[in-house]
C-alpha cells in the first residue's frame, strides 16, 4: 500500500463538515500556540481570564488581624526604596503576590488594573514580584499598567505565605484581613467594589 499524501487529504475534506474543519483548524493553532514559549502564558491566561470566577467571602471566624512582623515587613518600590508595611496598611490594602511568567497571574491584572484606576486613591495597591526590577517594568510597559504600585521582595511573613501565585489579601485601615483568594479571580467584579466601598467608609 502506497503512501499518498494528495488522497488523504481529499478524503479528510470530503469526510469533514465545514465548521468541524473549522474547529480542527483553530484546535491545532492553540496546540502550536502553547508549545511555543513565546505565546504559551499569552495564550494561557487569556482562557483562564474568561473563566475566572469573583473571589468568594471572607467568613467573620476567619479573618485575622495581622502581626506586629508582618507591619515591620519591609517591601521595596521601583526605586529600590524600602517601605515597612505599616506605612501601607494606613488606607485599606489591596496586596497581590505575582511574577510575569505566571498566566493566572496575567490573567488576572487587566481586573486589578480596573480597580486600581477607581479606588487607587483611596485604596493602597501593593502589588509585589520576587522578579527583577527592569523584568517587572517590561511587563508594565508591554501591559499598560501605568501607575499600578508595583514592588520587589524575596521574603514574604508568614500572614500572607503561599506555596502558589497569584495569592492576593485585601485588608482594612486596622490591619484585619478581610479577604484572601489563591489563584486568579475576576477582581473588578461588584463584589470586591461593595467590600472595599464598605472599608473606604469605616
Amino acid at each position: 500500500m502506497t503512501f499518498n499524501p494528495k488522497k488523504i487529504i481529499t478524503s479528510y475534506f470530503s469526510r469533514k463538515k465545514w465548521y468541524s474543519i473549522f474547529s480542527d483548524f483553530v484546535f491545532v493553532v492553540l496546540i502550536i500556540l502553547l508549545i511555543i514559549p513565546s505565546t504559551r502564558t499569552e495564550v494561557t491566561s487569556f482562557f483562564i481570564k474568561l473563566t475566572s470566577l469573583p473571589p468568594s467571602s471572607m467568613d467573620q471566624d476567619d479573618r485575622f488581624k495581622v502581626s506586629e512582623q508582618t507591619n515591620s515587613w519591609l517591601v521595596y518600590d521601583m526605586k529600590g526604596t524600602p517601605i515597612k508595611f505599616s506605612e501601607l496598611n494606613k488606607k485599606p490594602v489591596f496586596l497581590n503576590f505575582w511574577a510575569t511568567w505566571c498566566p493566572p497571574c496575567v490573567a488576572e491584572m487587566p481586573g486589578i488594573y480596573d480597580l486600581f484606576e477607581k479606588y487607587g486613591d483611596k485604596v493602597n495597591f501593593v502589588i509585589i514580584s520576587n522578579e527583577t526590577t527592569n523584568k517587572i517594568r517590561e511587563f508594565s510597559n508591554n501591559k499598560s499598567i501605568y501607575g499600578l504600585p508595583l514592588y520587589r521582595n524575596n521574603s514574604v511573613p508568614d500572614d500572607f505565605f503561599s506555596k502558589s501565585i497569584p495569592m492576593t489579601f485585601i485588608i482594612d485601615n486596622s490591619g484585619i484581613v478581610v479577604m484572601s483568594k489563591k489563584g486568579a479571580a475576576r477582581w473588578n467584579s461588584e463584589k470586591v467594589k461593595r467590600l472595599l466601598d464598605e472599608l473606604i467608609d469605616n
